[in-house]
């Protein structure tokens, strides 16, 4: 029996590499949360931005307009055993992050993307429970994003859930 997973994990995150000032983007400007719906076949993952400050900022399309996954994006492990869950994805091999890879998101708006990770991680055959997290960075300047400055921390904590995968 395929077991349904909507899980639900709240992380208010910002400014968590501390105030270097580069992107001037403040504390617990940005709140992101993540959710797991496991259900029919598909490991769907909701990603939830909402900028809290008066300023735009910028998130990584790869999680927030992203349809498909161009590497490992999230951390997806066996919640029993810890083990990492082999990427099997598209792996599109690049150059340094430009202002391309950025979405805006205004000032007071929330923003919610679902993309599909089923196709992208070796699940196991049969119902077996994972952990799910991701960590990435966020900032005011996009150019400074794209040329690795210091930025504000965009993380979640890992969100459990239950998934039957066919042999």
């Amino acid at each position: 029996m395929e077991k349904r997973a909507l899980s639900m994990a709240l992380l208010l995150a910002a400014g968590m590499a501390g105030g270097t000032g580069m992107n001037d983007v403040g504390t617990d400007n940005v709140a992101m949360a993540l959710a797991v719906d496991a259900g029919e076949g598909r490991v769907r993952v909701t990603v939830q931005l909402e900028n809290k400050g008066a300023r735009p900022v910028y998130v990584p399309r790869a999680i927030a307009a992203a349809t498909q996954l161009d590497g490992r994006v999230f951390d997806v492990r066996d919640a029993r055993t810890g083990q990492e869950v082999p990427y099997q994805g598209r792996m599109v091999k690049r150059g340094p992050l430009t202002a391309d890879d950025f979405v805006v998101l205004a000032p007071h708006a929330t923003h919610r993307h679902t993309i599909d990770i089923t196709p992208a991680y070796g699940f196991q055959p049969g119902t077996h429970d994972y952990h799910l997290s991701y960590g990435g960075n966020y900032g005011a300047d996009v150019q400074a994003l794209a040329g690795g400055a210091p930025s504000g921390r965009l993380t979640a904590p890992a969100v459990r859930f239950s998934f039957t995968a066919r042999p």
